[in-house]
């Protein structure tokens, strides 16, 4: 299980806005855990659009983790 300690929703439009967007937000929550001294950063993927990054305690610290936690797709005859 993963707790999160602060997050920041991101939400793109397209693949320029995503990276430019997530390595903002990344950078951010690495600013708040070395204030903290403590936790990780876990990036989740919740839809093609649809993103997390925040503190976690799951992810050492200096450490950035990535996790897709997308639906599956399924194949539609």
């Amino acid at each position: 299980m993963t707790i999160a300690i602060e997050t920041l929703e991101v939400t793109i439009d397209d693949r320029a806005a995503m990276d430019r967007c997530l390595d903002t937000a990344v950078n951010r929550m690495i600013e708040v855990a070395l204030r903290k001294g403590r936790y990780g950063v876990l990036v989740t993927r919740l839809g093609d659009k649809s993103f997390t990054v925040a503190l976690s305690e799951t992810v050492p610290f200096g450490y950035t983790e990535q996790l897709d936690d997308r639906p599956q797709r399924r194949n539609h005859p």
